[in-house]
């Protein structure tokens, strides 16, 4: 009986050891100090392909620009991405330690300046100046496009020449010049402003814009996304099925993408601008071209882009 008693205190005890051990743990999780995850029976996170090692190099992009910079499922693609792709690797940064964050292009001058970003790759916006009155550093264009105007393609013989717009409310993304310089252009015409340029599309098919206005390789991309709402880009620039509407538009301003960095002493600018030169002689740049006009049926304008095309 004695024997007995003193099993059964020897096994109360471990019980209340258990007990006790498992309250620490417990507590010790709650902290997540001492302890890691996976000793509180937490799976842990295995290192990952998609996971950044060493230093990293963010990029601001565009994420709704399909055929310049889209983000699907966490996977960006587009001319924009592979010049900024390329421009970092060229700096010594591998694939893993390139981070895209998107941003509208009213933000971008922002994200550069609170260091969220170490560059912006896309169209210029037209903040190029810090709050404290510094340049941004600017490459040269890596791409230039005509402006345009996306209509409805049940309409598009409505758009024929610059009367066609008089009292028309035409969608321009904010931080762009694309506005202004249209109703510099064109004074009878209504400009309303939006935060993307999805949300200038909504407007369109929903009749609160009667036309977007943004530079072709965009609207190329806004209307590849949207083919079953059937709407179109007017006849760009210098072709033949261009209306004197659309060379009109196309003529008031010409929209740069370029890379912008921080205020510097100019040192990487002109190191950025060299390899932007590389990438059309090792024939990257025209890849690039090549894979935007397959994916949303645009290609860059020769005279526009005429450095890029040798």
């Amino acid at each position: 009986m004695r024997l007995t008693r003193m099993k059964a205190t020897s096994s109360s005890g471990k019980r209340s050891v258990r007990r006790y051990l498992k309250s620490i743990l417990a507590l010790t999780c709650g902290i997540g100090v001492l302890f890691s995850a996976s000793a509180c029976g937490m799976a842990q996170t295995p290192p990952s392909a998609n996971v950044p090692e060493g230093p990293t190099i963010t990029i601001a992009v565009s994420n709704d620009e399909p055929g310049l910079g889209l983000d699907h499922e966490g996977k960006y693609s587009g001319f924009d991405i592979e010049v900024a792709h390329y421009v970092a690797q060229k700096l010594g940064y591998a694939h893993k330690q390139i981070v895209y964050k998107p941003v509208n292009v009213s933000s971008a001058a922002e994200a550069l300046e609170e260091s969220k970003a170490d560059m912006f790759v896309s169209a210029l916006p037209t903040a190029t100046v810090s709050s404290t009155g510094k340049k941004f550093g600017v490459s040269k264009p890596y791409l230039t496009n005509p402006l345009g105007l996306l209509v409805p393609a049940r309409l598009q013989e409505d758009f024929n020449d610059i009367s066609s717009l008089n009292n028309q409310s035409i969608c321009t993304v904010k931080g762009t010049a694309d506005g202004g310089k249209l109703a510099s252009a064109i004074p009878t015409v209504r400009i309303q402003e939006r935060d993307t340029y999805p949300q200038c599309l909504t407007a369109l098919l929903v009749g609160e814009a009667n036309a977007v206005s943004a530079d072709a390789a965009i609207l190329h991309g806004l209307a590849s996304s949207v083919v079953e709402h059937d709407v179109t880009v007017l006849g760009d620039g210098d072709s033949p099925s261009s209306t004197s509407l659309a060379k009109t538009v196309a003529q008031v301003s010409a929209v740069p993408h370029a890379v912008m960095i921080r205020p510097s002493d100019g040192e990487l600018t002109n190191k950025i601008n060299t390899i932007l030169a590389d990438m059309v002689k090792d024939d990257t740049w025209q890849k690039a071209a090549r894979a935007m006009h397959k994916d949303i049926g645009y290609a860059p304008d020769p005279v526009l882009n005429r450095p890029a095309q040798k």
